[in-house]
């Protein structure tokens, strides 16, 4: 999510990005989240999902995670938790999986397996602390650290403090962010793009690129074992679509950060736009995933 122009994050536009996402993301730090949960625990892994949207991370997650699972899958907005449903159904019945209602969410049997998946609705950034660790045995989120507050993660990490849970955070961007080929224009679009990351996106003053180290030192200086990787988007020449949408939000925030410079971000975006119709044009945005894992005990 955390790279779209704003924080009103469509059904469409998460699933456009999801299979940038899926290839993205760090499959050792996923299998480390997966030991931390404990596989000799007979029980369903139950996690919960901050700023779950449309429910890509228990897409990705819970074939990783193979056992019984039970997640939570917490977001704001009315519109993605009613998109959940669909979306997982939709992926299950891709898979051959039988999926069904149960008890208010969705049960999918995945082979012996059998996860749960309830939404929840809330709003993170001022109930975040209505959050009950004490009832999950991790948890995740994805595309959204760099749209908080360091306030706000100082409330994470406070809760992390009091119910020690591993915590696996996916796809934070780091600011990285490179055109092939490059453009003179690309500098001043990625200044604009920075700058406009560390805007209010509804919990405080952004954070933007400067999250995910943020919230490693904290919870490392809080007795967590914590580990990063790189989990870069490669957006290739043959995904015209991705490209003239990344190239388009690019210039739309260039120019809303900063309107004096539309003349030259408008022949920017129309110089991407021919080397995306001649098949020139690729792209790497740098993101990064973290596992932090308590070294004290975990009270389940």
């Amino acid at each position: 999510m955390s790279d779209a122009a704003s924080t009103g994050f469509s059904a469409d536009w998460l699933r456009q990005r999801e299979p940038f996402d899926l290839a993205a993301r760090s499959a050792s730090l996923a299998l480390g989240f997966r030991a931390a949960l404990g596989p000799q625990n007979p029980a369903a892994f139950r996690i919960v999902d901050l700023a779950s949207g449309s429910g890509a991370n228990f897409r990705a997650l819970a074939p990783l995670l193979e056992k019984d699972q039970e997640w939570r899958l917490v977001d704001h907005d009315p519109l993605l938790l009613a998109a959940q449903r669909s979306e997982i159904t939709r992926w299950a019945s891709g898979q051959r999986w039988h999926c069904h209602d149960h008890e208010g969410g969705l049960a999918i049997h995945a082979g012996p397996a059998r996860w749960l998946v309830r939404s929840q609705q809330l709003d993170l950034a001022r109930d975040l602390e209505d959050i009950d660790l004490a009832s999950c045995d991790g948890l995740v989120t994805t595309a959204f650290l760099d749209l908080v507050s360091a306030a706000w993660l100082d409330r994470l990490s406070a809760l992390l403090v009091r119910t020690p849970r591993p915590l696996l955070a996916s796809l934070t961007v780091d600011g990285r962010r490179t055109w092939f080929p490059t453009r003179p224009a690309d500098q001043l679009i990625a200044d604009a793009f920075l700058s406009h990351q560390g805007g209010e996106k509804g919990f405080g003053p952004s954070l933007g690129v400067r999250a995910t180290p943020y919230l490693a030192a904290h919870l490392a200086v809080a007795g967590y074992q914590v580990s990063t990787q790189s989990s870069d988007w490669h957006i290739g020449r043959e995904h015209s679509d991705m490209l003239l949408n990344m190239a388009q939000e690019a210039a739309t925030v260039a120019t809303e950060t900063d309107p004096s410079c539309k003349p030259a971000v408008s022949s920017w975006l129309a110089d991407r736009a021919a080397d995306i119709h001649h098949g020139l044009l690729s792209l790497e945005i740098g993101h990064l995933d973290l596992l932090a894992v308590p070294h004290f005990p975990v009270v389940k």
